[in-house]
């Protein structure tokens, strides 16, 4: 009985040792992996500004309700042609019910060159989208929209 009890307050004692253990320290964390903090993106239609001069845009493409609906993103150069050189991640959820979040989503590409997300809305309340764009694998910008239905 006293192996047992010894056993057992040893392994309690260990256990928060041995957890940091396998914990990344701040030296080994990326600059790469770090994640932007989204800003409030200009209204649908609306020109956000890139890098290097280009801009994009984007919008619903229905009044969003119950159901399903897209999200379309344009993305021009500076010399207004559209660039799809670009990678695009969307993430959609409620914010008072943060874990119930889509995750990380990617955009598909049309042929018309414009990036395409399904967002599905299964309840009425606030909801936001953020959207990350990525080019070269780094995340170039971050942008938020809230929303209601």
């Amino acid at each position: 009985m006293k192996k047992i009890t010894f056993l057992i307050i040893a392994a309690a004692l260990a256990a928060p040792v041995l957890a940091r253990e396998g914990a990344p320290t701040a030296a080994a964390v990326k600059p790469e992996a770090a994640v932007m903090v989204p800003e409030t993106l200009a209204a649908q239609g609306r020109k956000n500004p890139l890098p290097g001069g280009g801009w994009f845009t984007w919008k619903f493409d229905k009044k969003p309700q119950l159901g399903a609906l897209f999200v379309k993103v344009q993305i021009f150069n500076k010399d207004k042609e559209k660039d799809t050189s670009y990678e695009l991640t969307g993430e959609s959820g409620m914010p008072s019910m943060p874990y119930h979040d889509t995750g990380k989503v990617y955009f598909k590409l049309n042929k018309k060159g414009d990036y395409l997300l399904p967002v599905d809305v299964v309840m009425a309340g606030e909801w936001r989208l953020v959207i990350r764009l990525m080019k070269d694998g780094k995340e170039v910008t971050a942008g938020k929209v809230d929303y209601s239905v």
